[in-house]
């Protein structure tokens, strides 16, 4: 943020109208930041406010956050959640309670948190495909990625009112401009500043500063940033088709695809992805009390959108001559003048609008977006110049070929115009015949900025596909290809995230090592085909008899590897005997002969000797043995004995 953006913000807060949490939820967020707060303390705090309890809890259930196991109360939501979490989900939750409504009657408070809930939503969804962050930190960014906004509401609601009036209809990057205009600073800046001082890492906040316009963040592509910025886009527009009427939806439907390829999601997967998210804000809105609407499913959606598609490239044949036309906009206060270009332009084979003054040529120029713009330099509220400056601060201006009639010739007069960003002059009286060969040029350079975007265009369109391609690619190399579960890359990375999520959250972690009993002479006797159907067979069985919240992986030969998150050596034994069973009770009937299926199950818990997760996997490693050294078909739990290195194995049959 800049020096001045700084200060403004600074001078925003301290008037206190900023939104800001209010009661128990700024009780909390300050809790948070006591380094000897406790878990109970904090239960307490929060179960003053019985509406915040039941939202709490409801994170806590829910598997995006990290809900392994069902939650029926505050403090074992803190144990799932962690004290950071229940700080952000406070601040947000606060927010929405607080500012539902307003003095700003133009501003729809309704709307706006119904828009930044499903934001939020397909924020948290998108994270477990992305990974791009955790995901209660997307489900906060998503919430109050346009803050700020709410922000200029409640501290300039007259002001801000007469400006949405004024400016509707305008696309989102427009409106800031005009924002930055009336109150020297924009909703992106204030949601960047009120973000980071509600604690979000700048990583998060810069995604959010340029979202509705992700190439001015100049972000590498597939970066985190990168990443984030086309998130938060994808999450608004989804927003917009949910909260458009029915028969409009299909429209938004592109703006949707284009931004769903950026972070390599496909149709499919998208489909499915945003259909989660309806869900889900139906469920969310009852909770908070937020407005939601019935929506289709997005695949019908995504047909109707494909049907009209097809229907327009029907009728092309019979507009196409009228839309294929350049759009030339004239600006002059003088009537007779925009009728004379009017006419001598539409016979030249261009699309005109027109204008009298420069403002109205602004509004002009959001609406026809034209390709040419010829205007007089004199004119009255808003001259020549000042329009082709507010125009060139647009980013749909910045392409316009833009031609200034003057009756002036001074040297220093038309510098002044050129350093404004006009592109051409011709001098008046207007020669027709001049006019027309100057714009011809202009239609030249026009041509060669299309070109140079469509050649972009298919650029972005190859490297979105390149980059689905490339995250199938990785997930196919994270898959056993015999068993189609989770290989020994994947198990490792896995290991090592729960294991640091365990320690940063002071919760348990627990894994189990299992071998296939006597699977080399299944091998030697029957081949490697009916060795492979074994494996099949077995990882099926324990992918199915596992808990939820358990991760099954092949490492190996017949070795197979647990990951078992929120779980202690105590109620990790007798998931292991469960599985043992499971499988003890499998019959592979080869020919003439069943074969009988057993394994060896090594179980170990986490705890303070080890150094990372490669002891633990090497305590079960060594409960695994000792459980064949038993007679196999057992299972053996890792336990140190302390002090001393020795160690005492539970074994049960």
């Amino acid at each position: 943020m800049s020096i001045d953006h700084h200060a403004k913000f600074e001078e925003l807060k301290a008037s206190g109208l900023l939104p800001s949490p209010k009661g128990v939820a700024l009780a909390v967020m300050q809790l948070a930041q006591d380094e000897n707060a406790t878990n109970s303390a904090m239960a307490r705090t929060i179960k003053a406010d019985p509406a915040l309890t039941g939202r709490i809890v409801k994170a806590a259930n829910t598997s995006q956050f990290g809900g392994r196991r069902p939650v029926a109360s505050v403090p074992d939501a803190l144990v799932v959640l962690g004290l950071n979490t229940v700080r952000q989900l406070a601040l947000g939750f606060s927010l929405v309670s607080d500012y539902r409504s307003g003095k700003c009657a133009a501003f729809d408070y309704e709307r706006f948190w119904s828009h930044s809930l499903v934001r939020a939503l397909a924020m948290q969804t998108i994270a477990t495909r992305v990974r791009a962050a955790a995901a209660e930190e997307m489900f906060l960014l998503g919430l109050l990625s346009r803050v700020g906004r709410l922000a200029l509401v409640t501290v300039y609601p007259d002001e801000y009112g007469q400006l949405l009036r004024q400016a509707e209809g305008v696309r989102p990057s427009e409106l800031l401009c005009l924002e930055q205009q009336h109150f020297a600073t924009d909703s992106a800046e204030l949601t960047v500043a009120l973000l980071a001082d509600w604690g979000l890492p700048k990583v998060l906040t810069e995604p959010a500063l340029h979202h509705e316009d992700p190439a001015r963040g100049n972000f590498a592509e597939g970066s985190r940033g990168y990443i984030l910025a086309h998130a938060l886009k994808l999450s608004g527009a989804l927003a917009e088709v949910c909260l458009a009427p029915e028969a409009a939806r299909p429209a938004r439907m592109p703006e949707v695809f284009a931004q769903a390829s950026c972070v390599g999601l496909d149709t499919d997967t998208l489909t499915g992805l945003a259909d989660q998210v309806v869900r889900d804000w139906q469920e969310w809105g009852r909770l908070l009390e937020v407005q939601t609407r019935p929506v289709q499913s997005f695949a019908q959606i995504a047909q109707l959108a494909q049907q009209a598609d097809a229907t327009t490239a029907q009728s092309a044949d019979s507009s196409g001559a009228q839309e294929d036309k350049l759009r030339v906009l004239v600006i002059d206060d003088d009537r007779s003048i925009v009728l004379l270009l009017d006419k001598l332009l539409t016979q030249a084979g261009y699309r005109v609008f027109m204008a009298h003054d420069g403002k109205e040529g602004l509004l002009r120029a959001l609406e026809c977006r034209p390709h040419l713009v010829v205007s007089d330099w004199l004119m009255p509220e808003m001259d020549g110049l000042q329009f082709c400056r507010a125009l060139r601060n647009a980013k749909f201006g910045r392409g316009v070929y833009l031609v200034l009639l003057t009756g002036l010739e001074d040297e220093a007069r038309l510098l002044e115009a050129f350093e404004a960003g006009v592109d051409d002059y011709v001098l008046k009286p207007v020669n027709p015949r001049m006019l027309l060969a100057r714009l011809r040029a202009g239609e030249r350079v026009v041509n060669l900025q299309s070109e140079v975007e469509t050649d972009r265009e298919e650029i972005r369109r190859f490297a979105a596909e390149l980059a689905t391609s490339n995250r199938r690619l990785q997930e196919a190399a994270l898959l056993d290809s015999l068993t189609g579960i989770p290989n020994r890359r994947y198990a490792m990375d896995r290991i090592q995230q729960e294991w640091s999520a365990a320690e940063r959250s002071a919760r348990p972690l627990a894994c189990m090592l299992i071998d296939v009993d006597h699977f080399k002479p299944i091998n030697d006797t029957y081949g490697h085909d009916v060795g492979d159907m074994v494996l099949q067979r077995v990882a099926e069985v324990l992918k199915h008899t596992a808990r939820a919240q358990d991760v099954i992986c092949r490492i190996g030969g017949e070795e197979f590897l647990v990951v078992c998150p929120d779980t202690d050596a105590a109620a990790a034994a007798p998931c292991a005997e469960r599985l043992r069973h499971a499988v003890g009770g499998l019959r592979i009937q080869i020919g003439n002969v069943c074969l009988h299926v057993t394994i060896s199950v090594g179980v170990a818990a986490m705890d303070g000797s080890m150094r990372g997760p490669d002891s633990m996997i090497k305590a079960s490693d060594q409960a695994v043995y000792a459980a064949k050294q038993a007679g196999r078909n057992r299972t053996c739990v890792y336990r140190p004995r302390a002090p001393g290195p020795a160690k005492d194995f539970a074994v049960s049959a």
